[in-house]
């Protein structure tokens, strides 16, 4: 989660804060700026005044005297994260050569997103299940009219599915432009609030009615897939939905960062290497829970592995619409029963289908039931489903349904459409 506005600390400022060393501490003036900052702008004093010290004595100690660039950034980036327990800390050497914007439109074009500004996937999946794979929360600045692209996309979905399996953060701002399309507009809700140290004062964020107020789904069911990875303002999504009883959490225990950042730029004259302090100085407080998921991450409600979180996701979903009275969706169960679950049928019990039925052929090849239209020149692999129940192997929204006289005979066979119609085909052979 990373503040709107970051601050840049140049050589000149550094050296106001810049103790004397000896000939051997050619960047030991980058670690005392860390510290300072540290000690001053730390989301929780005690603990940022306590970090300052372990910089100084490891400073002191000579512990750090044989470290510069990458070494000198990855043992400072170490000693914080270990110190304070939170993975929003960072210290890094930027590439050599770097040098900051020359204005301030270059500074805003260097954090201006790329697009897709992490919309990676937007799919309607079987039983007409709406599915947005985000990478990240780009600035709400820029990514409005991708919001409303996407949302426009997914309308008409039974549910709506966020993947957040691989989004490590991003824009407080965007978390509320794009929650505000899953509430009624005309009733804002309280998501989250940010307290920062450094202006000592808390901004509240709300869902808000600056979108598209026709493409809203209020009613509509939301999952939220999470894993390890989900991380910061992806976790305030999934955290503010869970206490808000808005969406279904499934997946694993996020990381755990709640602390928004500064990113403090820092200059050492005696190398001209330019270093970057990614500073956590606010932290989030939901008005439910008045804490956040520092340290804890956000807990699912259906906990299982990451690379399981969709199929689970899409199960629950699925047995909710069914039992709603949807008919529809036993294409997509049929779909994930097939990805999930198949049947394996004797060979005995396979040749029972086989022969012909009017304008259908099924026959046996390499232990397979094999299907096709009569006038196609290509046989297609099915999956059995459940029984007398088959999918074509990669074909969604079609169930082939063989029927049984009152001997067990197969003597017809329907397709089912997801588009609502059916035909009907009855066996030609002899076979039974």
């Amino acid at each position: 989660m990373r503040t709107r506005n970051t601050t840049v600390m140049l050589a000149s400022s550094i050296a106001l804060c810049t103790p004397v060393f000896g000939d051997d501490a050619i960047e030991h003036e980058i670690v005392e700026a860390i510290a300072q900052a540290v000690e001053e702008n730390y989301v929780y004093p005690d603990k940022g005044s306590s970090a300052g010290s372990l910089l100084r004595e490891a400073l002191a100690s000579g512990d750090l005297d044989d470290l510069q660039g990458g070494e000198l950034a990855n043992e400072l980036h170490t000693l914080l994260v270990e110190h304070t327990k939170d993975l929003h800390f960072a210290v890094r050497v930027l590439p050599e050569g770097w040098t900051p914007p020359s204005s301030d439109e270059e500074a805003q074009q260097r954090r201006a997103p790329q697009a897709p500004y992490g919309f990676n996937s937007i799919q309607r999946l079987e039983g007409n299940i709406g599915y947005i794979d985000l990478h990240g929360f780009a600035n709400a600045e820029f990514i409005a009219d991708t919001v409303e692209a996407a949302m426009q996309l997914v309308q008409g979905c039974e549910t709506l599915i966020f993947d957040l399996r691989q989004n490590g953060g991003g824009d407080p701002s965007a978390v509320a432009l794009i929650s505000s399309y899953l509430y009624d507009p005309e009733k804002p809700v309280h998501l989250n609030s940010l307290y920062s140290r450094p202006e000592d004062a808390t901004e509240e964020y709300w869902t808000h009615d600056e979108i598209n107020t026709a493409l809203a789904m209020p009613d509509v069911p939301v999952y939220v897939l999470t894993s390890q990875r989900t991380f910061s303002a992806a976790e305030e999504f999934s955290y503010n939905l869970r206490n808000l009883d808005r969406a279904t959490i499934v997946g694993e225990t996020t990381g755990g960062g709640a602390h928004p950042v500064d990113f403090i730029l820092l200059h050492s004259d005696d190398t001209d290497r330019y270093y970057q302090l990614v500073l956590p100085n606010a932290r989030a407080i939901n008005p439910i829970t008045n804490t956040n998921w520092e340290g804890t991450g956000v807990k699912p409600h259906i906990e299982c592995a990451a690379d399981e979180a969709l199929d689970r996701a899409l199960h629950d979903a699925y047995a909710h619409l069914l039992a709603s009275g949807n008919e529809q969706v036993r294409f997509g169960i049929a779909s994930l029963n097939a990805r999930l679950a198949p049947i394996n049928l004797s060979s005995a019990e396979l040749n029972a289908y086989a022969g012909d039925y009017t304008d259908r052929e099924f026959r046996i090849d390499a232990d397979r039931l094999m299907y096709r239209r009569i006038g196609v020149s290509d046989f297609r692999p099915l999956l059995c489903i459940e029984k007398d129940q088959f999918i074509i192997e990669g074909v969604d929204g079609f169930i082939l349904e063989f029927d049984r006289n009152p001997s067990d005979n197969i003597i017809a066979v329907s397709g089912h459409y997801a588009q609502g119609h059916s035909d009907r085909s009855v066996r030609s052979d002899n076979e039974n």
